[in-house]
């Protein structure tokens, strides 16, 4: 454990990435969903086709028994055109449908990548967090060690008791566990980023998250994919409904074959008017009428779905303000305890050294050493602690704002 420990002390300052680069790597592979959407083709492959166009011929070939081989015994060509003018709304219902749930999908996948760079940013402030409590209990277990190897001297002469050579050294030894737990947790993390990343990094320790500015209301951009969820199911009713009101459709069809303009005895005038008549264009008008129980459980299943969808919005909304409230309290908290405690950190620093010179010296009884270095350590420890959580708050709070994590990440 030691030398794992070693090797990551050692390592820590090498190390050349940053966040926005290891959120930069973590996304990558999943970069490809996105292609297809830039390009925006999905929006108009689908829309529902109003103007129904239709070519058709057909040919007769019969044998030549004169000149051999084939001749053409009949033909004909078909044209037809179809236009849906009125459909109770379901096409219009079927297009926005087809719109929205567009949008809806880049809303879902810009959520997926800001959740991937929110959960790579989390271990990252806790990688770094470690890191400086890594050094700061190797400080006191350095210093322990040295308290440790007077004691043994001391010890061996009968200058000091049982009681306090066993207590120096079992303190020692918790530090040291301690040590190597947080040796363990950080290379848990730098596996899991490194697994994110998809590569080998580290990470810089100079990353952090701007303050949000809370005179500004914040909210959450994530509540457009539930309002385009929503908006959806509305018009899924609408289409649902539209789906059994009468369509009037417009239809033409002009079909010419080897007869068509046969004068035989007619004059040009009688032939013209005899096909215009067999090829007019007609209004249809065509009404299903459904099963009324069927219609019934639909409708009620569309409202439903609806209803739901206007409620989950509701209750989301709700839930991000209650959320964003508490947010900025912790923020605000952490930040004023953080900002007074910066300024004893040098002192408790100070402080600790000269408390082990005052015991190394016998001018500070082992009890007084004891109580007030756990006291200094559990000082700097919080301060290291309340200031990853001053970050992860502050991260939370723009992810629940659906901020791009990237645009708030300062290096």
């Amino acid at each position: 454990m030691k030398k794992i420990l070693a090797v990551l002390l050692f390592a820590l300052p090498l190390w050349a990435g940053n966040l926005l680069e290891i959120i930069a790597l973590a996304q990558s592979a999943k970069l490809e969903s996105l292609k297809e959407f830039n390009k925006n083709e999905y929006i108009n492959k689908n829309k529902s086709n109003k103007l129904n166009l239709s070519l058709d011929g057909r040919y007769t070939f019969v044998p030549d028994e004169l000149k051999g081989g084939y001749m053409t015994k009949a033909g004909s060509i078909t044209a037809k055109v179809e236009y849906l003018i009125f459909d109770g709304g379901a096409s219009e219902a079927a297009d926005k449908i087809l719109d929205h749930k567009g949008v809806e999908k880049i809303y879902k996948d810009e959520e997926l990548m800001n959740l991937t760079a929110f959960q790579v940013a989390k271990i990252y402030f806790n990688a770094v967090a470690l890191n400086s409590l890594i050094n700061l209990e190797t400080k006191f277990v350095d210093s322990f060690a040295k308290a440790a190897a007077e004691n043994d001297f001391w010890f061996e002469y009968g200058e000091i008791d049982k009681s306090e050579f066993d207590a120096i050294n079992f303190t020692l030894n918790k530090k040291r566990a301690e040590l190597d737990e947080l040796g363990l947790k950080l290379a848990e993390l730098n596996s899991r980023i490194n697994l994110l990343s998809n590569g080998e990094i580290g990470f810089n320790a100079g990353s952090k998250i701007v303050m949000p500015d809370f005179s500004k209301d914040d909210i959450s951009a994530k509540l457009g994919a539930m309002e385009q969820e929503k908006y959806i199911k509305e018009q899924e009713n609408e289409k649902q409904k539209s789906k059994f009101a009468p369509k009037i459709y417009l239809k033409d069809t002009q079909s010419v074959n080897n007869n068509s303009f046969k004068k035989g005895e007619r004059t040009t005038s009688q032939m013209a008017e005899a096909y215009a008549d067999a090829n007019k264009p007609r209004v249809e008008f065509e009404w299903k009428l459904p099963d009324s129980l069927s219609l019934s459980k639909q409708s009620q299943t569309k409202r439903i779905e609806e209803q739901k969808a206007a409620l989950d919005l509701s209750d989301e909304e709700n839930r991000i303000i209650a959320r964003l409230k508490d947010l900025r309290g912790v923020i605000e908290g952490l930040s004023a305890r953080l900002n007074l405690d910066s300024l004893k950190q040098d002192s408790l620093d100070s402080d600790f050294n000269d408390l082990l010179n005052g015991y190394l010296s016998g001018k500070v009884k082992f009890e007084q050493f004891l109580f007030v270095s756990e006291k200094n350590f559990s000082d700097r420890a919080n301060f290291v602690l309340n200031g990853d959580l001053l970050e992860l708050n502050k991260l939370e709070y723009f992810f629940e704002c659906a901020r791009n994590i990237n645009e708030v990440v300062i290096e």
